[in-house]
């Protein structure tokens, strides 16, 4: 396993786990700590976060790593989930975002207490998004600025990455991709994808890896 370099206390660096594909116990926390990672963000529905997000808080607190519920529109347990401390990120892959809006203002009420953010499709990089109506919302946005899935390169990565951070300072945590694209899910190679993190650690408060099972980050 290789490590994330870190830039300053506080930086988020992040995994996304789908227990559905790679179960818990088959992932080994102590290495995702000593890796770097300081969050994860376990995809969970209505009929079984009770089963997997209390699981997945006590694998994590023990060895110091925060845990968010990463859940999809139409998820009706986020103050449940605020309720057992645990942060809650809504993944919104919409061109209408404004339709949704009502959703988030009553997703942050229901979070109070606990981190409350959101993973969208890239601004401009995917259509207009819409960042300012969400921001004042969530405590920061995720931007999927997958290099592969949009046929960009890592000077695109770098620009968005600058433009964002100007117009929503501390309000960004990015979004990368560990394998080549959507077609092709060959894991990227370290060098890759930690050039990918290096790139966007000035202009964030964090990054987020999309996903485990999905890259050879952890091995």
């Amino acid at each position: 396993m290789y490590h994330i370099p870190p830039v300053w206390t506080g930086f988020i660096v992040g995994y996304y786990i789908n227990p559905g594909t790679t179960p818990l116990s088959q992932i080994n926390f102590t290495e995702l700590k000593s890796a770097g990672i300081t969050d994860i963000y376990v995809l969970v529905r209505n009929d079984n976060y009770l089963t997997i997000l209390p699981d997945a808080k006590a694998k994590a607190d023990a060895v110091g790593i925060k845990t968010h519920a990463w859940v999809f529109p139409g998820f009706s347990h986020a103050s449940q989930v605020a309720d057992m401390k645990i942060g809650v990120q809504l993944d919104m892959e919409t061109y209408d975002m404004s339709k949704y809006l009502s959703l988030i203002k009553q997703m942050r009420q229901d979070t109070h207490g606990v981190t409350f953010s959101i993973s969208t499709k890239p601004d401009k990089w995917d259509d207009n998004q819409y960042y300012y109506l969400i921001a004042p919302y969530c405590d920061y946005i995720v931007p999927m600025l997958y290099i592969g899935d949009y046929n960009n390169t890592i000077v695109g990565l770098k620009n968005w990455a600058t433009i964002y951070n100007f117009l929503l300072p501390g309000k960004i945590v990015i979004g990368l991709q560990t394998y080549d694209s959507y077609h092709n899910v060959t894991p990227l190679s370290k060098n890759t994808l930690l050039a990918e993190i290096k790139t966007v650690q000035p202009y964030s408060r964090g990054v987020i890896l999309f996903r485990y099972g999905l890259s050879n980050f952890n091995g």
